[in-house]
């Protein structure tokens, strides 16, 4: 199956202004924060973390999905990403394979996908189904050790690219089935989960265990999750969110920006753009083209979300 012409640029960690993004190009997943759509030039921005409502908006692979499907060509554009994982592969994918959009099995996989990474575990249904999840097992193994996914360079990041646009390929040419006996995923691992933090109705939590993390937390009842995740390098990598813009005393925006704030105190050399960011129900702290995280221990992190929360947030 031939590759459309679109070049790929991954730049991990990297944001731009969509004013700088050049004519005949695509900023995905955050790359540009926030949607943007310029026909006149041909750019566009498919991305839900900012400039917008989180709940009302579609994930990037639902809104490269429904372009194709309306009859966006990316034909010779180029694609910007600044990290890899599920929906922006998906997305990535599309662009490849405009076709595949036109697909309505391939469509009905990705749309429960997208929903789950719009509004995370608190939504339920099928998210990745199991064949899909199969496709997609060399990105989800690797984001397990994020240390060593963080050590990635642009060509590490491309390859484990390409070995999921081959599965997925193999899983479009075998009718983009929800399960077959070929693609079948292994177990999820349980959520290793140490709570650190109980405050009210909201927890900071150890974990390396990503999304799952969060579905455990919801399930106890909390709707504020704050994940951490220490990393070999001394800095931890914090992942913010609550379960739905219906959830108040829990301002993620808020939060984010009262531990960006700290984040530059205690570490001056913080490169602001890449320091403490995202939506209005999920963010996370710094991801830095080194692979480190955030410098802040999680005591601290979770005194400064209590205040956060003590001068009114919502």
């Amino acid at each position: 199956m031939r590759d459309n012409a679109v070049k790929i640029v991954i730049e991990r960690g990297r944001t731009v202004p969509f004013a700088a993004l050049p004519p005949r190009s695509v900023a995905l997943d955050g790359y540009v924060q926030g949607p943007f759509f310029d026909a006149a030039r041909e750019r566009y921005s498919f991305d839900h973390h900012a400039g917008c409502m989180r709940h009302a908006t579609l994930s990037t692979c639902e809104m490269v999905l429904d372009a194709l499907r309306v009859g966006f060509d990316p034909d010779g554009m180029t694609a910007y990403v600044n990290d890899l994982d599920p929906d922006s592969v998906l997305a990535l994918w599309l662009l490849l394979r405009p076709t595949a959009a036109a697909d309505d099995a391939v469509a009905d996989a990705i749309r429960p996908a997208g929903r789950l990474d719009a509004l995370g575990p608190a939504i339920g249904g099928p998210g990745l189904v199991p064949a899909l999840t199969w496709a997609l097992m060399p990105l989800l193994g690797a984001m397990r050790d994020t240390a060593a996914t963080r050590r990635l360079d642009a060509d590490g990041l491309r390859a484990l690219l390409d070995v999921c646009v081959a599965r997925l390929d193999r899983w479009r040419a075998a009718g983009a089935p929800t399960s077959a006996a070929d693609m079948a995923p292994p177990a999820p691992p349980a959520a290793d989960l140490e709570v650190l933090h109980r405050g009210d109705a909201w927890q900071l939590v150890r974990s390396g265990g990503g999304i799952s993390a969060f579905a455990a937390v919801y399930r106890s009842g909390a709707r504020g999750v704050i994940v951490a995740h220490e990393l070999p390098d001394g800095t931890t990598e914090y992942s913010v969110g609550k379960a739905s813009e219906f959830v108040h005393g829990f301002d993620v925006p808020a939060i984010l920006a009262a531990l960006r704030a700290e984040e530059a105190r205690v570490n001056p050399a913080q490169d602001p753009a890449h320091s403490w960011g995202g939506g209005t129900t999920i963010g996370g702290s710094p991801r830095n083209a080194d692979g480190s995280a955030s410098r802040l221990p999680w005591a601290r992190v979770a005194a400064i979300v209590e205040r956060a929360r003590g001068g009114g947030a919502g």
